[in-house]
């Protein structure tokens, strides 16, 4: 599989997906992870996820940049391991592109609430597993570097 192809592999799994997991490394060097919401994708895979700059996550993501975003599919367990750099994003522009009705549960001051914002994660590995039918074993597992 080229390159091309397995990005493009990827973006059909994320976007047929409403969650991914977020994976941080805390204060505490440990690993955390969290359910997120998938927001469209941006060029280069780079994927968006919404947040509250009080979270954990946030503080984590100040400590180091490196976190890891796993997406799979429950139905043919295709599945992927990102691994990128997140930034943290306060553009009010992109804030309003991004906007959903249902983040006022927690932002209720709408896109421009103080605490919204946008985390931005710029895949630098990736590695892709398609099981294959359960009989057949046809897998597909591919780790490329974006």
């Amino acid at each position: 599989m080229s390159k091309s192809d397995l990005k493009k592999q990827v973006v059909e799994l994320i976007n047929r997906n409403r969650y991914s997991k977020l994976i941080t490394f805390g204060v505490d060097n440990a690993p955390h992870g969290r359910i997120m919401t998938n927001l469209p994708l941006g060029k280069g895979m780079v994927i968006w996820f919404a947040t509250g700059l009080s979270t954990n996550k946030i503080k984590d993501i100040k400590k180091n940049s490196t976190v890891s975003v796993f997406v799979d599919d429950p139905n043919d367990q295709t599945n992927a391991s990102i691994i990128g750099q997140a930034e943290i994003v306060t553009d009010n522009r992109l804030r309003k592109k991004f906007w959903q009705e249902t983040f006022g549960f927690f932002f209720p001051r709408g896109p421009s609430d103080p605490d919204y914002c946008l985390l931005k994660i710029t895949p630098k590995k990736v590695e892709y597993l398609n099981p294959g039918p359960r009989f057949h074993q046809n897998r597909t597992r591919i780790i490329i570097n974006v």
